[in-house]
């Protein structure tokens, strides 16, 4: 009898030998940093805006009754002026009052709930509450039709706000419990993206986001999941018509060893739709270097070279196309890192200095720092388009998102 053993891999405590780390996530550019900053606290007026919206609130919920049409607006307003005075908790509350109100009135689906909904996204994006983002960003996704068509930009924008939050989670929580919910996300996001890049009304615009969420969420697949299996059925394609009904380890065992070739068509696929593109080609190709097909990516880097030269002349941690962004950070003070090393031809790091730029030095973090970006994979420095540059020196500021 054949076992299968899932070995789940978190990144945080175990590297893999043949997996390159995805740049952004665990390392990522200070300046994407900059708009989780916080703002400076409000001043006392909006305090007292505050009070004196919460009586008008409260006259109007005893002369009209506590579930009347006008007051979902009126909600949404004292909402918004307890966020600009810094009263998350309470703006919370508020807006979960208005969006009770709006089902009472215009029923569960109704698109009252829609800018309710819009101001609670933005609020746990700026509070950092992973789970309240999720949840709301989960049912707007619903309330919008569940990324079926026909499409409508507000439903696209939904969709690929959906995606972002669900990823963002997924970086940071232990996946042993959440395997079906990572087959449930990859399958509806893939016939997504698959059903926007083929509609011919909405392709040009749509097709490059929805795949490069898509191909985010394959990096950090394929880094955070390492199979060991010694099982034949594994060996089938994702064309075979009982691939759906295996167990959710064996699905995703079998989707991660076919992520090179997902990969592959993914990029394809929007080539076809956006051909002799710069980003397209750069992302067909950085998959390819992260994969260490070398030869084949090199190709594809020297036409997008062409279309952008002057992104060439340094080299870049990979991957670019798409970079991977966290939407919400653990902390919002994080420490800025000054990196300076050399990347060779073949997209190594060597000679990796880390000094602390708004911090006292960190003898641990830098350590953390050096082994990250080590195993990180770079594309090189081109000469003329054509030739990889031997060693190129490479300066960036960073933070440890963990």
């Amino acid at each position: 009898m054949k076992y299968l053993t899932l070995l789940l891999l978190l990144a945080g405590n175990l590297t893999l030998a043949d997996t390159p780390v995805p740049f952004g996530l665990f390392v990522q550019l200070s300046e994407v940093t900059e708009n989780h900053s916080q703002e400076a606290p409000p001043d006392l007026s909006t305090r007292a805006d505050l009070a004196t919206a919460e009586v008008v609130l409260r006259e109007r919920e005893e002369a009209l009754g506590p579930y009347h049409p006008s007051l979902a607006a009126l909600m949404v307003e004292v909402a918004a002026i307890a966020s600009a005075s810094g009263d998350l908790s309470l703006a919370a509350e508020f807006y979960d009052r208005a969006l009770h109100n709006a089902r009472v009135n215009n029923g569960l689906y109704g698109d009252q709930q829609l800018p309710i909904l819009r101001g609670l996204i933005a609020l746990y994006l700026e509070s950092g509450d992973r789970e309240a983002l999720e949840e709301r960003a989960a049912y707007q996704f619903r309330l919008l039709g569940s990324g079926l068509p026909p499409f409508e930009a507000g439903e696209l924008k939904a969709a690929l706000e959906f995606f972002d939050v669900s990823l963002d989670v997924l970086m940071d929580v232990e996946w042993g419990p959440r395997g079906r919910e990572l087959l449930q996300f990859h399958d509806r996001f893939d016939k997504m993206t698959a059903a926007v890049c083929q509609d011919p009304s909405v392709s040009s615009e749509w097709c490059q986001p929805f795949t490069f969420r898509l191909a985010g969420f394959y990096y950090v697949l394929e880094f955070k999941l390492e199979v060991l299996v010694d099982d034949q059925r594994f060996e089938r394609t994702f064309s075979d018509p009982e691939w759906s009904s295996l167990e959710r380890e064996p699905r995703l065992e079998a989707l991660q060893r076919r992520l090179m070739s997902k990969g592959e068509d993914l990029f394809e696929q929007l080539l076809s739709v956006a051909p002799d593109q710069h980003d397209a080609l750069s992302a067909l190709a950085d998959w390819r270097w992260f994969y260490r097909q070398k030869t084949r990516a090199m190709a594809l880097y020297e036409q997008a070279c062409q279309l952008q030269p002057d992104r060439f002349e340094t080299p870049g941690a990979l991957p670019e196309y798409p970079a991977i962004e966290r939407l919400v950070l653990p902390d919002s003070g994080l420490p800025v890192h000054q990196v300076a090393l050399s990347v060779t031809d073949r997209g190594v790091a060597k000679d990796v200095v880390v000094t602390a730029a708004n911090a006292p030095n960190d003898d641990r973090a830098g350590a953390k720092l050096k082994r990250l970006l080590r195993d990180t994979a770079f594309r090189p420095a081109l000469r003329d388009c054509v030739e990889p540059v031997a060693l190129s020196p490479f300066a960036m500021e960073v933070v440890l998102t963990q």
